[in-house]
């Protein structure tokens, strides 16, 4: 559960102040919860960062805009969805929303099969006797609210509530620390959604890998929705053996590009830093439940590894784990 949020009237003065200057200081901000969670008054400042940005005359993006401009193509053609294209069973009530994984592997030139985490989602799913209906919906909108583009957000959480409340499923499953963070907290959704790991966490997978992996908490999943055990609780579940990097759980580093913002030489530095400390505990595997964070600690360990040697493999939760199932 999260903290209630206090506010503090200070914040109010310097919201006034941002308005008026319209300073750049707020695109800086990770919005990665790590202040929020060892602040003593509980000011969730990544929300009044979000707020800010809303109300800011133009939003902020990288990656050349194209992850933004495709949503707002999304939004506004029907037929312009992000899915796989089998359908499922239709009559299931519980729905896998695979996200926009289809679209990074279309614009991310990285070594990673981002479809492979859809696949592997629903493989899981299966072994546990679920036959989800696949969800045919658009992007959550995670990155348009966060880049302060709320009208493009409003619309996608529009169609796809609509799409949801038409499905008649009762359950939401994404394997999207991202998808799960914005279809809980950001959407009003009569169904009830869930993280993967969470559905997985008391599983018997049949497997006892024997591999040792550390566990990189993706911000949205662990500070903004304080779900850190589920993950570490299926891979050990699963005969892994998880050793703990130096900043774990709550105080966890970011992976340093939130929302697609912010890839730069800092973002690099925090980036490289994690890499370290994923290397300092020996481990083969290096686990995430971000796409996000898979594809740019992908990049910058195929961008060091001519002075580095990182000699493990960054992987998604759903693919390690199919991999020991031997469904992949």
């Amino acid at each position: 559960m999260r903290r209630v949020v206090k506010t503090s009237p200070r914040n109010n003065i310097y919201q006034e102040n941002v308005y008026r200057t319209g300073t750049n200081d707020i695109w800086n901000c990770l919005t990665c919860n790590l202040c929020y969670d060892g602040c003593p008054q509980g000011v969730n400042y990544s929300e009044f960062i979000k707020e800010v940005r809303d109300k800011m005359d133009s939003s902020h993006e990288v990656h050349k805009g194209v992850f933004t401009t495709l949503s707002e193509l999304m939004s506004e053609l029907n037929e312009s969805r992000t899915s796989l294209n089998e359908t499922g069973n239709a009559d299931s009530k519980i729905g896998y929303y695979p996200g926009c994984l289809d679209f990074h592997d279309m614009f991310f030139n990285l070594d990673v099969d981002f479809k492979s985490i859809a696949d592997s989602s629903l493989k899981l799913l299966e072994h546990l006797d679920m036959n989800p209906r696949i969800m045919q919906m658009k992007c959550c909108g995670h990155d348009q609210l966060w880049q302060g583009d709320k009208e493009t957000f409003d619309k996608l959480k529009e169609q796809n509530t609509n799409l949801i409340k038409d499905s008649g499923i009762e359950t939401l499953v994404t394997s999207c620390a991202e998808c799960y963070r914005t279809l809980s907290q950001d959407y009003d959704l009569p169904v009830e959604v869930v993280h993967i790991s969470q559905l997985l966490k008391d599983a018997d997978l049949g497997v006892d890998s024997g591999v040792k992996v550390t566990y990189h908490d993706a911000c949205r999943l662990g500070r903004h929705m304080g779900e850190y055990d589920a993950p570490r609780n299926v891979l050990t579940g699963a005969g892994a053996e998880v050793t703990e990097m130096q900043h774990n759980k709550s105080e966890s580093w970011c992976c340093g590009v939130s929302s697609m913002m912010n890839c730069d030489d800092k973002s690099k530095a925090l980036r490289k830093a994690r890499l370290d400390e994923a290397k300092a505990t020996s481990a083969e595997v290096l686990i995430t439940t971000c796409p996000k964070c898979l594809a740019h600690l992908t990049c910058m360990k195929d961008e060091q590894e001519s002075t580095e040697q990182y000699d493990y493999d960054i992987k998604d939760l759903t693919v390690f784990l199919a991999e020991q199932m031997g469904e992949k």
